[in-house]
């Protein structure tokens, strides 16, 4: 029986495209790269920060810079940032059900739990996995690994939710079936994997799916 979840932070639990967005074009700005369209800003919440700089055009030499102006600036845009409508009472549903809950996200965990406790979302969760701030861990299926042995999890019985491509395959390289959810910062063409059980709207929804997989009935998208 399906009793784990972990959860996604940016764009699954919080919306936080005001204060990541404000934080990367202070850090760009910061190596000399003036302007980009906010559309691609946008599609780098989620993924590896270090990465996304490099797709960004940040030369690998000044990699650490833009990663420390980054977060000289996300010190206060972490808190930029608003809890998705519905989803503390997803997450208050499933505790009560007896559900183990934690978090596995790309976010160095230092940011990750600040976070939690600012929006009075901690205390949900049994664990905070993230990635390290030098960056030995931060993709995605490391950090749902490092969860999965924290908690003590079964894949089997594990799920994850999450709203980009990494997040479905991080958890499918674990050997955890996802669910996939359509608030965040992901394309609907993101979402094809054989370990995606649902793609899900509303956060009504993502609880009506996980009470059927734990249940072990079927899902349908």
């Amino acid at each position: 029986m399906t009793r784990y979840c972990l959860f996604d932070l940016d764009g699954t639990l919080t919306d936080p495209e005001t204060g990541i967005v404000a934080s990367l074009r202070h850090a760009l700005s910061a190596v000399g790269i003036a302007e980009v369209e906010h559309g691609r800003l946008r599609a780098m919440i989620g993924p590896p920060l270090q990465d996304g700089f490099l797709l960004l055009g940040v030369p690998r030499e000044r990699l650490d810079e833009a990663v420390h102006a980054y977060r000289d600036r996300y010190a206060d845009g972490m808190y930029e940032n608003e809890v998705i409508a519905g989803i503390p009472a997803v997450l208050e549903a499933l505790v009560a059900d007896g559900w183990t809950l934690a978090v596995a996200t790309s976010k160095p965990a230092v940011y990750a739990e600040k976070i939690l406790v600012h929006f009075g979302l901690d205390g949900f969760f049994a664990y905070v996995a993230g990635a390290t701030l030098d960056g030995s861990r931060r993709h995605k299926a490391d950090v749902v690994r490092h969860a999965l042995d924290v908690l003590g999890a079964p894949p089997e019985a594990t799920v994850m939710v999450g709203d980009r491509m990494e997040d479905v395959a991080g958890a499918a390289a674990c050997r955890v079936r996802s669910i996939a959810v359509t608030w965040g910062f992901g394309e609907a063409a993101e979402f094809a994997d054989p370990g995606l059980i649902a793609v899900v709207d509303t956060p009504e929804r993502l609880l009506d799916v996980l009470t059927q997989t734990a249940a072990g009935a079927p899902s349908a998208n």
